[in-house]
């Protein structure tokens, strides 16, 4: 996979759709040290400083539309080689919230934003990731919720970096290259998720929050909760969720 770097970016995510426009047809991994306006979920900014993350995206031209209806295992996806990287190559017990946050000792320390982009009748899918490795000075209003992974020499963090985008960049090309079976990807999922057996709490448009038991993650990617009035099937595009430790 074809590899560029930026000192400096509004957003690596900005610079796929950017790239794709202009006629890139390869898998493309665009990566920087600091972002001005990166990207979070639902509108939000990802706070990224220089020289303590990560704020990655891979771009990958699809050629069947197939993808956007499996579009939650894209996240699934990303979210699970994440944290396989972090474990291997910072040592964190980093685990996922459901359904695209990674979580190091309580708080969040990577989000993952996936998208579709378009070139006339062509499909882009990109997937940005930001890392918190070793970010400590975060805003006010997300201090409480956000986290660094841990205190990392320069050189720790050049070597950290490169192997995680290694990782995570081959994981997801052999996913886009076989995106039929999502098995693996659901159990690994499963065996690294923060919420199963939590108590959560979610609202869905129109109504009340809503309490209860997150009980499993099925196989398509949608979380089960247990409440008192019965069980609930959540799925990305309906529900906020926050959970209690």
């Amino acid at each position: 996979m074809k590899t560029v770097y930026y000192e400096t970016i509004d957003s690596t995510n900005e610079e796929a759709k950017r790239r794709f426009a202009a006629g890139e047809a390869e898998p493309l991994l665009i990566w920087a040290n600091m972002q001005t306006a990166g990207k979070g979920r639902n509108g939000r900014s990802f706070y990224s400083p220089e020289n303590t993350g990560l704020y990655f995206s891979v771009l990958y031209p699809c050629s069947s539309k197939q993808m956007l209806q499996d579009f939650i295992f894209v996240t699934t996806a990303a979210a699970v080689a994440v944290c396989k990287s972090l474990r291997k190559n910072t040592g964190a017990d980093a685990g996922i919230k459901w359904i695209n946050d990674v979580y190091v000792g309580g708080k969040k320390a990577c989000g993952i934003l996936a998208e579709a982009t378009y070139r006339g009748d062509e499909l882009g899918v990109i997937v940005g990731i930001g890392i918190n490795l070793s970010t400590k000075d975060f805003p006010k209003e997300i201090s409480d919720v956000a986290s660094g992974i841990g205190d990392f020499t320069k050189e720790q963090l050049h070597e950290m970096r490169e192997a995680i985008l290694a990782d995570v960049g081959d994981a997801l090309c052999d996913y886009f290259k076989n995106p039929s079976d999502h098995s693996a990807i659901i159990a690994s999922y499963r065996e690294m998720s923060v919420v199963l057996g939590k108590e959560v709490s979610f609202v869905r448009q129109g109504e009340n929050e809503i309490h209860g038991i997150a009980k499993d993650i099925l196989d398509d990617g949608s979380l089960l909760v247990a409440c008192e009035d019965g069980e609930h099937i959540l799925n990305s595009g309906e529900i906020h969720l926050s959970f209690y430790r």
